[in-house]
C-alpha cells in the first residue's frame, strides 16, 4: 500500500470516528439541556454533565488528529468550533448552576 493510500485510510477512519463522536455528543447534549430544564434532578445533571465533558474531549482530540492530516476547508473549521462554542455554552451553563445551588446551601 502506497503512502497516500495509507494517508486516505486514516484520514477515512478519523473522519468516521469524528462522525460517529459528533452524532453521540450532540445525544449528550440535548439529553444535559433537557435535565437542565429540570433542574430537580441535580445528581442527574451532574452525570450527564460529566458524560458530555468525555465525549467533547474525545471529538475534540480526533479534530485534531484530522488537522494534522489535512488542511481544513473553512467548511469543517466552522463545524469544529460550533462543536467547542456549544461545548463552551454547557460548561457555562452548568457552572453558573452549580454556584447557584451552592449559594442556596
Amino acid at each position: 500500500m502506497t503512502q497516500k493510500a495509507e494517508q486516505a485510510e486514516i484520514e477515512a477512519k478519523l473522519r468516521n470516528e469524528r462522525t460517529n463522536l459528533r452524532r453521540l455528543f450532540t445525544v449528550s447534549a440535548n439529553t444535559f439541556d433537557d435535565i437542565h430544564h429540570k433542574i430537580d434532578k441535580v445528581k442527574d445533571i451532574h452525570v450527564q454533565y460529566n458524560k458530555v465533558v468525555e465525549k467533547a474531549e474525545r471529538l475534540f482530540k480526533v479534530d485534531d488528529e484530522i488537522k494534522e492530516c489535512i488542511i481544513f476547508t473553512d467548511e469543517e473549521y466552522d463545524t469544529t468550533e460550533s462543536y467547542r462554542d456549544r461545548f463552551t455554552e454547557i460548561r457555562v451553563v452548568y457552572e453558573n448552576n452549580i454556584h447557584k445551588m451552592k449559594v442556596a446551601l
